[in-house]
């Protein structure tokens, strides 16, 4: 009923206007509004895991407004065991490389002979799961670049998130990181660790249960905006799934390599295969919604796109665009 009502909202909002009313005027109906987080207090963070947190969990785009240019290097391993014996092992490195106007080049590679790369430039996404062939094409939101970039960042926070409930910290003083002055924390295990939070995905629920055994790390966070610079943990989790317990080992090492801008390439073309444009359905959406809701699609400037049937072929029926305030049950 809620989406029936919203919808209904967004309806009566465009009647009588020959265009749909932006996003950015609907009062939060369709885009959250946007809050300021407040910055990293660095010497609380030294102290709090709670602060600690919220600096491990920044987006990697305020990664790299504070610090620049740079190249971050991670690594993961995952070691699962029941009664002593290794069930299952994983580890992972991933390599992020930032060059010129947001352009990147991002590398992710397991164990398991499973990758994936990205690079972005001159307005141009390019692909490819590992051993296969690049596939090219223009970004279908002004965003999704910075999406996908900071898709490879995540293993700092989610490993943080694992350990949080069971970490005492400690402040080191001062430590350079690739020249840049940093906070150095001490992470161990706490004599009084904290209730894992409650999960709402069901998946996940068999983390509510779950004990941290050991900790053990260090961390560095910029001096002066609070952001990761280096980050190693190590620590093991006990936990019971369908009457079986587990322990998972892992660890994680983390840190900005390099600072400064690094030469970006596009794939060689004899490499690179043309990707079509997905999400049909936006553009049906967006032609037919006219005068009614705003367009969905967007340039790289963030300006709307303006709103085009799309012909699935010959003999296909071109949507006709809704009149604002019709009833469409007549």
């Amino acid at each position: 009923m809620r989406r029936l009502a919203l919808f209904a909202c967004l309806a009566l909002v465009g009647c009588g206007r020959s265009e749909g009313v932006p996003d950015e005027q609907l009062g939060g109906l369709v885009i959250a509004p946007k809050t300021k987080a407040a910055p990293i207090d660095v010497t609380r963070a030294a102290k709090d895991p709670r602060e600690l947190g919220r600096a491990l969990s920044l987006p990697y785009g305020d990664v790299i407004t504070a610090l620049g240019p740079h190249t971050y290097a991670i690594t993961t391993s995952t070691v699962v065991e029941e009664g002593g014996k290794k069930v299952n092992e994983l580890s992972d490195q991933t390599k992020i490389d930032l060059g010129d106007n947001a352009a990147f080049s991002a590398v992710y590679t397991n164990s398991a002979d499973y990758g994936r790369e990205a690079i972005s430039i001159g307005g141009q996404l390019y692909l490819r799961p590992r051993y296969q062939r690049w596939h090219g094409r223009a970004p279908e939101m002004p965003d999704e670049p910075a999406q996908i970039r900071d898709s490879f960042f995540v293993p700092l926070a989610a490993t943080w998130e694992l350990f949080a409930p069971g970490a005492e910290l400690s402040d080191l003083g001062t430590a350079q990181v690739a020249g840049r002055s940093g906070k150095k924390i001490a992470v161990k295990l706490s004599p009084n660790g904290a209730k894992p939070a409650a999960e709402t995905v069901s998946q996940r629920k068999w983390r509510e249960k779950r004990s941290i055994e050991s900790l053990s790390g260090e961390i560095v966070i910029d001096a002066d905006k609070g952001v990761p610079l280096s980050v190693k943990l190590a620590g093991t989790i006990g936990f019971s799934r369908d009457g079986r317990h587990f322990t998972m080992k892992v660890s994680l090492e983390a840190s900005a390599t390099a600072f400064g801008k690094v030469a970006i390439a596009a794939p060689p073309a004899d490499q690179v295969v043309a990707t079509p444009e997905r999400l049909r359905e936006v553009d049906d959406r967006d032609f037919l919604l006219q005068g009614i809701a705003p367009p969905l699609r967007r340039n790289p400037d963030g300006t709307a796109v303006t709103p085009q049937p799309k012909m699935a072929g010959p003999g296909s029926v071109t949507p006709q665009p809704k009149e604002a305030g019709s009833n469409s049950g007549k």
